[in-house]
């Protein structure tokens, strides 16, 4: 895999990217509630760390924090919070 691929992650022939940023916040890309579940479970997160509203995503462990974004791609919560509006 290529370095700037890091945070793709192969699912039904279409990548899923995932961010997430300071304030242990991930989503994904293409975003969807579905796609956030399928993330979830590539990762083993689980279903209790989902958040539904305001802006449905999920929050990361504490303990693996450091684990999870050496998968994403680290974004601001303004960013996170504008690809779940536009979507």
């Amino acid at each position: 895999m290529k370095a700037e691929d890091f945070n793709k992650h192969l699912l039904d022939n279409e990548y899923l990217t995932l961010y997430s940023d300071n304030q242990r916040h991930l989503i994904c890309e293409p975003y969807s509630i579905k796609n956030l579940h399928i993330m979830a479970n590539l990762l083993g997160i689980k279903h209790c760390w989902f958040h539904a509203k305001p802006y449905p995503h999920y929050d990361i462990p504490k303990r693996r924090i450091k684990e999870i974004q050496e998968q994403t791609q680290i974004i601001s919560p303004r960013d996170i919070i504008q690809i779940i509006k536009t979507k």
